[in-house]
């Protein structure tokens, strides 16, 4: 299938309409490049040319987590391989970035049971007070591990 074929794809989505199962199973047959040329069509229909974007930078603040998740290949498997940076370092990968320009910190770390929500607290509250970016932080799961060791509800 070619773009110019796609026209029902786009003509769905901009209306509102759900895909059926089949017309979405469908999708994946298509190449890379066609299906990236529909979003941007739906895209473009939606929004025009207005396109924003951040400039972030990731801090992995720590390597130490007990998920053991079967697709990661960050977190430390040995001891003596596994960090947990200190506020001042955050602070000053922080500073690093912001005077690149950056707009937003992602923070990724996992489930460390070493760092409770006062760890959290003190590293965003000084990055709030120092810098005007945005704290792009806690994953879902980190969110719920926090809540269980903290024995706090999540709402």
């Amino acid at each position: 299938m070619r773009f110019s074929d796609c026209e029902f794809y786009i003509k769905k989505n901009v209306e509102g309409e759900d895909l059926s199962f089949d017309e979405a199973m469908n999708l994946f047959k298509l190449p890379l490049t066609v299906l990236g040329r529909i979003a941007d069509e739906i895209r473009r229909r939606k929004c025009g040319d207005l396109v924003t974007f951040v400039i972030d930078r990731n801090i992995n603040y720590t390597n130490i987590c007990i998920s053991k998740c079967k697709f990661c290949a960050f977190y430390a498997k040995k001891k003596e391989d596994s960090y947990v940076l200190s506020k001042d370092e955050i602070l000053r990968k922080v500073d690093e970035a912001v005077k690149l320009g950056a707009t937003q910190i992602l923070m990724q770390g996992g489930l460390n049971p070493e760092l409770g929500i006062e760890f959290f607290e003190d590293v965003f509250r000084s990055i709030k007070e120092r810098y005007n970016v945005h704290i792009h932080s806690l994953s879902a799961p980190e969110i719920h591990f926090l809540s269980k060791i903290e024995g706090m509800s999540v709402r």
